[in-house]
């Protein structure tokens, strides 16, 4: 989430609840077998520092360590593939050999975002990798690179047909240029619905990525995983908790308030 969205009241609010369900899950221990899957966008210079902090602090909460300490596994994601992670982002997972799944709009490479985006949004006029700074970084053994879809379009919005093409014509011009398979799928801004996770499946993904708060089971079939949205700028102990998986009553608690406002519509 983006912790500061509803201003601080509400954000010292969830932290105090994700303060209690810290405590109720013993410090995250009965999470442990859970993986937290974290959303970044692109990371720009002055978070360089921050950013480096997180990714230390993952590095140390990744390793193996006394059954008691234990705590859950944490994954990073990039949507988008800004061209700021090559010199923000990427050195410090190199650092703290971390690795990243980095999510590219295959037709919006080495561009500003052609899709649907605030002229407010830090990233307005942040540009993508192109093709060539994607292929290169695709090498190294830290980076997976998955689809993002062709246009980052709200795929609930769009035709049948459209999604699939969305879909399918991502990942093959993104194995056209790496050589490699794309096997994962993050769905832009978190729209979906059964028909395009059918979709999704139909055309050869084997694991979709939404924006929905939770945690994964590491020991599930399940291939349909949960993010939680992260910028460098949170504060220290909310990215702590959320890396504990107290931040995880987000997705009930939105889902209550989908269901009353479905209520109050009728």
């Amino acid at each position: 989430m983006i912790y500061n969205k509803h201003g601080n009241l509400v954000r010292i609010f969830y932290l105090l609840i994700a303060l209690f369900f810290y405590a109720a899950s013993f410090g995250g221990y009965l999470k442990r077998k859970r993986s937290i899957v974290l959303c970044y966008h692109g990371i720009l210079a002055g978070q360089k520092r921050l950013f480096r902090w997180q990714i230390e602090r993952v590095a140390t909460q990744n390793r193996p360590t006394f059954w008691w300490k234990k705590s859950p596994t944490v994954s990073i994601t990039f949507d988008d593939a800004f061209d700021n992670l090559i010199e923000n982002a990427i050195p410090a997972l190199i650092e703290f050999n971390v690795s990243a799944l980095i999510f590219a709009i295959s037709k919006n490479l080495g561009n500003t975002p052609q899709w649907k985006i605030s002229k407010n949004h830090p990233e307005y006029q942040e540009r993508t990798m192109t093709a060539t700074k994607l292929n290169i970084i695709s090498k190294n053994p830290l980076i997976r690179i998955g689809s993002h879809t062709l246009t980052h379009p709200f795929l609930t919005e769009i035709s049948h047909e459209k999604i699939r093409e969305e879909l399918l014509e991502s990942k093959r011009q993104l194995e056209n240029l790496i050589k490699l398979s794309i096997d994962d799928l993050a769905l832009p801004h978190g729209s979906y619905n059964q028909l395009v996770i059918e979709i999704a499946q139909e055309t050869g993904y084997k694991r979709i990525y939404t924006l929905d708060p939770n945690t994964h089971d590491i020991n599930s079939d399940n291939k349909i995983i949960g993010r939680f949205l992260m910028t460098p700028d949170v504060w220290q102990i909310e990215f702590v908790l959320t890396c504990a998986g107290a931040y995880s009553w987000l997705l009930p608690w939105r889902r209550f308030l989908d269901k009353v406002k479905r209520l109050k519509n009728r």
